[in-house]
């Protein structure tokens, strides 16, 4: 079996990191090389002795963005950076880097960003993007939730509304959830999910071309480090996000677990709504429709994926066919946004 530098992972509790990798002798000493850009690592922050496979630190650039490389004896290289960006205002606002590909390819750092509403961003977390380069901001709201909580500017980043708006087939009306629960009808939401695999399953043709718009953008020089983002930051850019990792070869496996990530980092935030919310909820039946439109769950990306095996048949004939993604295309896109490591 071939020794490699993998499972790596860096998080962070207040100012301190901690990069964790695959625990194996035959790695040998590990180096770890830290810089504020991912082609610029070159200062050593420490070495590891053999079996080691774990270090804390005082966050070496407080403020700023650091990538990580990490250099075995005899397992290779890897590049690493903190998935969850460390915001204030915001608790899913993450990186897609990193990410392997089937053919053993990685997706790069610092290029591609997923996020909640940014509407609650601070001062500090702006200047926080501004720092790591932030080129376009994509948002996938519809236009009254865009003017009810509008975007903040961040540097001279581009911000385009590619709009989709998926109603219950039950209720039309943009009324939110809270004048929902307030006039007694969130059971016009449907049962329990319904809303959710209904939406993800329009995400594929119904809005295909929204998702024509996201690849022109990224295929068009000038647009990267870019964010796509929606209200949470899991339905709509969670579909998003799939077609993309899809795009650049990246498992389904590992795609559902990025999807899922959200319930994550977002599960503290979602319970104190909910919390806040309870005492005004009748009964049990509107509980469960609530908490399951505030979650992403499996089977909500999973009838995605199940619509295009249907419609399409392969990932490759929905990203030709619908999308416009050509082979060439998919290619470029792949060429600009992997690395070996």
């Amino acid at each position: 079996m071939k020794i490699q530098l993998s499972k790596i992972a860096v998080n962070r509790i207040g100012n301190r990191i901690h990069i964790q990798w695959n625990k194996d002798e035959a790695l040998g000493k590990v180096k770890v090389f830290i810089g504020l850009s991912p082609l610029d690592t070159k200062v050593q922050l420490a070495e590891t002795g053999v079996g080691i496979s774990s270090l804390s630190f005082d966050d070496p650039n407080p403020g700023l963005r650091t990538y990580y490389v990490l250099k075995s004896e005899h397992g290779g290289t890897r590049l690493a950076a903190e998935r969850r960006l460390p915001l204030e205002g915001s608790v899913n606002f993450r990186d897609m880097g990193g990410y392997e590909t089937v053919d053993g390819r990685y997706i790069k750092w610092g290029l591609l960003y997923r996020s909640e509403e940014l509407i609650g961003l601070t001062e500090s977390d702006r200047r926080y993007l501004q720092n790591c380069g932030l080129k376009l901001i994509c948002d996938y709201r519809a236009e009254y939730e865009a003017e009810l909580k509008p975007n903040p500017s961040i540097g001279n980043a581009r911000q385009i509304g590619i709009p989709i708006e998926v109603e219950s087939s039950r209720h039309r009306s943009r009324m939110n959830y809270m004048d929902m629960i307030d006039k007694n009808m969130l059971h016009l939401l449907g049962p329990s999910g319904e809303m959710l695999t209904l939406a993800n399953q329009r995400y594929v043709s119904d809005f295909a071309k929204s998702f024509t718009t996201l690849f022109n953008l990224l295929l068009t020089p000038g647009n990267l480090p870019m964010v796509q983002h929606c209200a949470a930051g899991k339905d709509r850019t969670g579909f998003g996000s799939a077609i993309l990792l899809l795009a650049l070869g990246v498992s389904k496996q590992t795609i559902m677990e990025d999807y899922l990530l959200t319930n994550t980092l977002r599960e503290e935030t979602d319970r104190k709504i909910l919390a806040s919310i309870r005492p005004k909820l009748t009964n049990d039946e509107d509980w469960d429709v609530l908490w399951a439109m505030m979650q992403a769950r499996q089977e909500y990306l999973q009838a995605a994926f199940d619509e295009i095996q249907l419609r399409y048949g392969s990932i490759e004939l929905y990203l030709e066919v619908a999308v416009g993604l050509t082979p060439i295309h998919r290619k470029q896109l792949q060429d600009m946004l992997l690395t070996d490591i």
